[in-house]
C-alpha cells in the first residue's frame, strides 16, 4: 500500500516544484512527491522537511532521508505526512491514480477548503504543484482572515 501513497513515476516536467522555488529556494532537493498532493524536500543539512501545498506551510519532519523513510513505516505518520485514509478512499471511489496525478484542491484550505475526498479530484501533479506554488507565493503577504476577491483569468 506505502507505494500507492506516493508518485514513482517521472512527471513531464524537470523541476515539479519550481513554483516553490521563492520558499524552498534552488539549494532544495526533492526526496518524495505525494499522491496527496504534497512534496517532502531535503535541505543542504539533509533535514527533510514536509511542504503542505494547502496552506504552504514548510515542516521540518526528520533529521535525514533515513529517518524520514524509517518514520513512513508507522501507520500514524502515514497517515498524517501522506494523507493515507484520503487517499485509500481515493482509490475505493475512483481505482488507481493515472500516471503523474494526485489529488488536487477544489478550493485551497488556506482559502477555507479541507483536506477531505469532498474538496478533492485527480490533478495532473505538475499542474498542481505549479499551481499551488503560484497561489501561496501570491497570498504570502495576506494576513490571516483577510477579505479577499479572487478573479481567474484564462
Amino acid at each position: 500500500m506505502f507505494d500507492l501513497l506516493l508518485i514513482s513515476e517521472p512527471l513531464a516536467v524537470q523541476d515539479p516544484l519550481a513554483e516553490w522555488r521563492w520558499k524552498l529556494g534552488g539549494a532544495t532537493r526533492l526526496v518524495c512527491l505525494s499522491r496527496a498532493g504534497d512534496a517532502f524536500v531535503r535541505q543542504a543539512d539533509e533535514h527533510v522537511w514536509w511542504l503542505d501545498c494547502g496552506t504552504g506551510s514548510l515542516t521540518e519532519v526528520a533529521a535525514s532521508a533515513a529517518a524520514f523513510e524509517a518514520a513512513l513505516s508507522q501507520p500514524g505518520r502515514r497517515a498524517e505526512w501522506l494523507l493515507e485514509p484520503v487517499v485509500e478512499a481515493s482509490l475505493q471511489r475512483d481505482g488507481p491514480f493515472a500516471s503523474g496525478t494526485c489529488l488536487g484542491f477544489t478550493q485551497l484550505p488556506a482559502l477555507g477548503g479541507g483536506y477531505g475526498l469532498e474538496n478533492r479530484w485527480r490533478a495532473p501533479a505538475a499542474e498542481h504543484f505549479a499551481l499551488t506554488g503560484e497561489l501561496h507565493r501570491q497570498l504570502r503577504d495576506t494576513a490571516d482572515g483577510a477579505r479577499m476577491n479572487l478573479r481567474v483569468v484564462d
